[in-house]
C-alpha cells in the first residue's frame, strides 16, 4: 500500500501538465517544435506497426496436432477462454514498448537527475520554506489548472464537474488569495477533479499507443504526450503572455516544491521494485487507466 502510494506520487510528479508556451514572440518556434515532435511520433508509430504486422498470428505456421475430436473441441474451448482473458488483461494493464532501449536510457537520466540535482535542491528548499508555505504554493499551481480541468470535464459531458471547477477557480482565486488557499475545498467541500486532455482522448476511445519515457517529464505514452500539448494551450499563462524565462522559472519552482513535499516516495518505490523501469511503466499504465475510468 505504501509502495503504491509512493509510486503514484512519483508518477503524478512527472505527468502533471507542465509544458507552457509563449503565445506571441515564441509562437512560431514552439509550433515548429510541436510539429517536429508530432512527425517523429507518427514515424515511430508507423515503423512499429510495420514490425508488429510481420509478427501477426496470420504470419505464423499452423502446428496444431490431430487428437480425439471430442477432447480436442473441449481443449479448444478452454484455450479460447484463456486467450480471451489474456487479451482483456493485456488491453487493461499492458502497453507496447517498442522504444524500450531508448526509454531505459531516459529513465536512468531522470533517475540521476533526481538524485544528483532535484533531491539536494529540494532538501535545501525545505530548510528555507516551511511545509505550510510549500502546501500553499502547491495549491497555487493546482488552481492554475482549473480551467484545463473545466474544459476537459465539459468535453467528456461532465457538466456538473465542469461547473465545480469553474466555481473552484473563481473562489480560490479571490477568497483563497490567488489560489494559495483552497477555500472551495476547506470551507465548501468542493473537491477538484483530475481531468486532462489525455484522459479526454482516452474517453473517446484513443488508446495509449506505445510507452514513452521522456527526459525531464518522465513516463507517458503517445496519447498522453499529445494531451500535454492540449493542456499547455489551455493554461492561463498562455493568455497572460508571460515571457519564456518566467514560464520556465515557475515550472522549475513547481517541480522543486512538489519534490520537497514527496521526498522519500521515489526512494521507497525503487527499493521495493525488482526492475524499477518496468515497475514504473506498469504503475503509470494502471494509474492512467484508473483516471480514465473514473
Amino acid at each position: 500500500m505504501v509502495c503504491n502510494g509512493g509510486a503514484n506520487a512519483f508518477v503524478e510528479f512527472f505527468t502533471r501538465p507542465t509544458k507552457l508556451i509563449h503565445f506571441k514572440t515564441k509562437k512560431s518556434i514552439v509550433f515548429s517544435a510541436h510539429a517536429v515532435v508530432f512527425f517523429l511520433l507518427l514515424t515511430v508509430t508507423h515503423a512499429w506497426a510495420d514490425d508488429t504486422a510481420d509478427l501477426s498470428p496470420s504470419a505464423q505456421p499452423d502446428v496444431t496436432l490431430e487428437t480425439n475430436k471430442a477432447a480436442g473441441e473441449a481443449e479448444d474451448d478452454t484455450w479460447a477462454e484463456e486467450d480471451n482473458w489474456g487479451d482483456e488483461w493485456g488491453e487493461e494493464d499492458a502497453i507496447a514498448d517498442p522504444l524500450e532501449p531508448l526509454n531505459r536510457v531516459f529513465f536512468h537520466f531522470n533517475d540521476k537527475l533526481y538524485y544528483w540535482l532535484l533531491k539536494p535542491v529540494a532538501r535545501a528548499y525545505s530548510v528555507i520554506i516551511a511545509e505550510d508555505l510549500q502546501i500553499a504554493i502547491r495549491n497555487f499551481f493546482d488552481n492554475l489548472r482549473s480551467p484545463t480541468r473545466a474544459v476537459n470535464c465539459l468535453l467528456q459531458g461532465q457538466v456538473k464537474d465542469s461547473s465545480v471547477e469553474v466555481a473552484r477557480f473563481a473562489l480560490n482565486s479571490t477568497v483563497g488569495i490567488l489560489g494559495f488557499g483552497d477555500f472551495a475545498k476547506d470551507v465548501l467541500d468542493l473537491n477538484s477533479t483530475r481531468e486532462d486532455t489525455g484522459q479526454t482522448l482516452g474517453y473517446y476511445g484513443a488508446g495509449g499507443g506505445f510507452y514513452i519515457n521522456w527526459p525531464f517529464l518522465g513516463p507517458s505514452n503517445f496519447r498522453d504526450s499529445l494531451g500535454l500539448l492540449g493542456d499547455a494551450y489551455l493554461h492561463p499563462f498562455i493568455f497572460l503572455d508571460f515571457d519564456t524565462e518566467v514560464i520556465v522559472g515557475t515550472w522549475t519552482l513547481e517541480k522543486v516544491n512538489y519534490a520537497a513535499l514527496t521526498i522519500g516516495d521515489y526512494e521507497l518505490f525503487k527499493e521495493t521494485a525488482l526492475d524499477p523501469y518496468a515497475a514504473l511503466k506498469d504503475v503509470y499504465q494502471q494509474h492512467r487507466n484508473g483516471l480514465i475510468k473514473e
